[in-house]
């Protein structure tokens, strides 16, 4: 609707400014249309060029876009799952970029990050989340799941799934513990779970995402709704279409942000309707394309970012950070975060664990709450009073070099580096015994 109204205004004025120039002067009329007609054929292929460039230029193309037969497969071969969306396979290893040079992560026979050297110890804890519960770009010996091992002298299961909101981790939790069980649960998770656990298809938001459809929960009548993924089976993706009209009615970034952001007819017109976006994102890609060579090796892992490129990434940032701060502040996207907590403690009573909520902020999230403040302090203080939570807010913001904490020298900050996976493990390993020393 805002998108609309602006555009709306911007033509009644294009238009206003056309009346003035033909009782000014009715000759330069057909210039100043002439002028407008440049412009939006100029607009337009210039965010063709630089959709090419980036996802975060979404166009009509991008409400159904075709999905990459062979991306498919992989996906399908590496990690799809029907009923969570994805999910890392039992006995795999992957390459990835870490902070000083390539690293490999196992997944073993249990679907857990392999734990090196402590496969005979006993299992007294299990830990799920997303990326930084899994602790990617690290080995598998510099997890904190691995450092909390070898404090507390027992195999701790790491199930984390990069990506996943505090909605999927918590489905997992419940197809996993029957199995795997353990007397202390651990549910990691970034702030950015405000904003997954509202999406059903991730490309609304994380646009690009096609092949991240998840289930999902609602808070109907204050209670909560569990919803099975619409794309549950391989034959439905070649179908999603079909799927869009309940995917878009359940998803809250469809309207609230992908039709927003969207740039169509007319293009010119689009651009300004959302200045403080628009233009900064396509000076920066416009100026990013001639700095290619640079992205390109950081990307590979050959160099480390150039200054050019931290600060494209600082002012994505700047740009994207308010979302998830904006969620804290709404009534719904907080009630539904808060109902899924309710439901993780409630899951630990039934099944006789003791359920720890582990809040991880990024460094992006902490740089901003430097300067504007502890966003989600008044939900951490909430569900607070409801379990034990171990929050890695206060550490983060008094560290004097908080770069060494996270594997990557940018603003975005990327995963928790060896040593910050250190302190996230020796953090939790306090506070198990300090709650340990009270009963």
């Amino acid at each position: 609707m805002k998108k609309i109204n602006a555009i709306v205004v911007s033509i009644i004025l294009l238009l206003l400014g056309g009346i003035l120039f033909f009782f000014y002067d009715g000759m330069i009329l057909p210039g100043y249309f002439g002028i407008l007609i440049i412009l939006e054929l100029a607009t337009f292929f210039l965010i063709k060029r630089l959709r090419k460039e980036s996802a975060l230029f979404i166009t009509p193309d991008d409400e159904k876009p075709k999905l990459s037969q062979e991306g498919l497969e992989k996906f399908f071969a590496q990690s799809y799952d029907p009923e969570l969306g994805w999910t890392r396979r039992p006995n795999t290893s992957k390459q990835e970029r870490g902070k000083l040079n390539t690293i490999t992560f196992h997944i073993d026979e249990q679907g857990s990050r392999a734990n090196p050297h402590h496969e005979k110890w006993p299992v007294k804890i299990t830990g799920y989340g997303d990326s930084f519960a899994f602790s990617r770009q690290v080995e598998d010996n510099e997890t904190w799941e691995w450092y909390l091992s070898e404090l507390t002298k027992t195999k701790v299961l790491n199930f984390g799934v990069g990506n996943y909101g505090l909605d999927q981790a918590l489905l997992r939790l419940k197809r996993e513990f029957p199995q795997k069980k353990s007397s202390i649960v651990i549910m990691a998770i970034v702030p950015s779970t405000i904003v997954r656990i509202l999406g059903v298809w991730k490309h609304y938001h994380d646009y690009g995402n096609t092949f991240g459809f998840k289930p999902f929960f609602t808070v109907e009548n204050g209670e909560l709704v569990y919803h099975r993924n619409f794309i549950d089976s391989k034959e439905k993706f070649e179908n999603y279409t079909t799927y869009l009209p309940k995917i878009q009615k359940y998803d809250y970034f469809y309207r609230e942000k992908f039709k927003q952001e969207m740039l169509d007819f007319p293009y010119l017109i689009s651009v300004f309707s959302n200045p403080l976006r628009n233009i900064p994102l396509i000076s920066l890609f416009s100026a990013r394309m001639i700095k290619r060579k640079k992205e390109r090796e950081y990307e590979q892992g050959v160099s480390k970012p150039s200054k050019f490129l931290n600060f494209l990434m600082a002012m994505q940032l700047r740009l994207f950070t308010p979302m998830k701060v904006k969620l804290f502040k709404k009534e719904y996207p907080a009630l539904l975060l808060t109902k899924l907590v309710e439901e993780f403690s409630r899951y630990g009573k039934e099944q006789g664990f003791e359920p720890v909520l582990l809040w991880m902020p990024q460094k992006d999230d902490v740089l901003f709450m430097k300067r504007r403040g502890i966003y989600y302090s008044h939900f951490v203080e909430k569900i607070s009073k409801k379990m034990k939570v171990i929050d890695l807010t206060p550490m983060l913001m008094s560290s004097d070099n908080l770069s060494s904490l996270y594997s990557d020298d940018n603003t975005d900050g990327g995963h928790f580096s060896p040593e910050g996976n250190k302190k996230v493990a020796e953090m939790v390993y306090e506070k198990i015994i300090e709650r340990s020393a009270q009963r």
